[in-house]
């Protein structure tokens, strides 16, 4: 009888180790996860089960669906991202500085976009050596954290930076301020040198990680004692080239009235000469006016006593 309680106790054993052990597979399947990796995002394939290390294996593509995985999935965008050193509301840094040929440093809001390199092979190096390193985290809905922005800025802003700084500093300050040829001139080689396969961000990153690099640079701000005082100048000289053309105008306008009454006194000279003389003229004025210039003569009436 012993000996059959102690069997059926061992097979109840058996079968509650059983029921656990089902149970704990039945967890694992359950608290698998699939990914669904969106149509402008690639996914690195971090292995994560609890019998395999944390290895980078594969990437999905676009569009890419799996389920029953314990696998984790690291997202990364295929659109075009940029970073934002403009100081306006929801940029990402205040504008530059760099120094002028002339010793003035100015502010320059720049704009820097790019795309990341999604091809694996490139992808998983970026991924292993920054992205993991800085705990970068997208979201599948294209969100991501404070990291992602700490990365660009090592790798994309500084780099940039430093670029700026070395372009700028063969112009002069006001050239660089209003001169709209000088800021298309060092928009155009800033994006020429950060395109460069030595560049700077290249060097920094030790390998080219961004493609499609283009630069932006908006109105640049000089100190505001220089603007106040090419302001104030600009309002003297206005003013000066003001009074100056007034003066010139009232010349003007006296040489014109001066050949105007010349041109008068001229024509009335010819009138008076079509009279045949200023006395005739007289007479035809006085005439017209209702006088009669052809008063009698009395004196040759008078006799001698009367005179």
């Amino acid at each position: 009888m012993q000996v059959r309680e102690n069997e059926m106790t061992k097979r109840r054993s058996t079968k509650r180790a059983a029921l656990v052990g089902m149970g704990l597979v039945l967890a694992v399947l359950l608290s698998s996860c699939g990914y669904s990796v969106p149509s402008d995002m690639v996914a690195i394939t971090v292995g994560s089960g609890p019998f395999e290390a944390k290895k980078v294996k594969d990437c999905k593509p676009p569009s890419d669906r799996g389920f029953w995985t314990n696998d984790s999935y690291n997202y990364f965008p295929t659109s075009e991202r940029e970073w934002d050193a403009t100081g306006q509301q929801g940029s990402d840094a205040k504008p530059f500085q760099s120094v002028t040929d002339d010793k003035v440093i100015m502010e320059i809001p720049v704009t820097v976009r790019f795309s990341l390199k999604t091809d694996c092979e490139d992808l998983k190096d970026f991924y292993v050596k920054y992205a993991r390193r800085y705990n970068v985290k997208f979201e599948n809905d294209g969100t991501y954290n404070d990291e992602w922005l700490t990365l660009l800025r090592k790798l994309v802003a500084d780099p940039a930076d430093q670029t700026l700084d070395r372009i700028v500093q063969d112009y002069r300050w006001q050239d660089v301020w209003n001169d709209p040829s000088t800021k298309a001139e060092i928009e155009q080689k800033m994006t020429t040198a950060l395109r460069s396969d030595n560049s700077l961000l290249v060097q920094t990153a030790h390998k080219s990680y961004f493609d499609g690099i283009s630069v932006l640079i908006g109105k640049p701000i000089p100190p505001t004692q220089l603007a106040s005082a090419v302001a104030d100048t600009q309002t003297r000289v206005a003013k000066a080239q003001a009074e100056e053309a007034q003066a010139q105008a009232d010349v003007t306008k006296a040489e014109a009235q001066t050949k105007v009454a010349v041109a008068e006194a001229k024509k009335q000279q010819a009138v008076i000469q079509g009279y045949g003389g200023i006395e005739n003229y007289l007479k035809h004025e006085c005439i017209q006016a209702g006088c009669n210039p052809y008063q009698p003569s009395y004196g040759a009436a008078l006799t001698p006593a009367q005179k």
